[in-house]
């Protein structure tokens, strides 16, 4: 337990550092989660730290440590009846690994949707590339960057809302997003809210290095 929780607090360390984008936007996620229930990263360690000491302590036949200051045991109970583990729910989401689409569906027979189609794969290839310098970005170019992923965003929501009404989403694809959902203990408009939510403490950084 120790060593998982070592492992999992240098790694986060680590994503906050890493220039790619997507580090840094899963380490704000967990940051996000957190957040939600009035808990920050130190807590969330200190906590584990004093899980882990007091069974410890039980197999040496000591008395448990006093947990520390910053631990709220009256949430760690309510998040242990919920089954909910910041530290592990996004880790244990299961991969997606198939495509929302084949290519092959209906809607793909008109032109103009499989342009539009293969222009937005272009464009988020093209950002998802650009986003392993984000570290390297100047505040304005940060926030210039969060402005375009969003927008690339706002149009897959269009292009799956309007597949989705035919029923043409690849339902693989549809099987594997449920079940990370699942992993994550998260609905496809909470993921969404919480995606936000750390979208918007990454503004909140950039605009904070404006200042500096």
């Amino acid at each position: 337990m120790q060593a998982a929780q070592s492992e999992w607090e240098a790694l986060l360390t680590r994503m906050g550092v890493l220039d790619d984008f997507q580090a840094r936007e899963y380490r704000k996620l967990t940051v996000a989660q957190l957040e939600r229930s009035g808990q920050s990263l130190q807590s969330m360690n200190l906590m584990v730290r004093w899980q882990a000491d007091c069974m410890l302590a039980y197999a040496d036949g000591r008395p448990p440590p006093f947990p520390p200051a910053d631990v709220d045991l009256q949430k760690m109970a309510e998040q242990a009846q919920r089954g909910s583990s910041p530290m592990g729910a996004l880790g244990s989401a299961t991969a997606i690994t198939a495509q929302p689409f084949t290519g092959e569906e209906s809607a793909f027979q008109s032109p103009i949707v499989r342009e539009e189609w293969e222009a937005l794969c272009r464009d988020h290839e093209a950002l998802v590339t650009m986003g392993e310098r984000y570290g390297g970005f100047d505040p304005l170019g940060k926030l210039a960057y969060l402005d375009a992923l969003e927008a690339v965003e706002g149009r897959w929501d269009v292009l799956f809302s309007r597949f989705q009404l035919m029923g043409a989403v690849n339902p693989e694809f549809r099987e594997q997003t449920e079940a990370f959902l699942q992993g994550m203990g998260l609905s496809p408009a909470g993921l969404r809210d919480l995606l936000s939510e750390a979208h918007t403490l990454m503004r909140e950084d950039a605009e904070r290095e404006r200042t500096q």
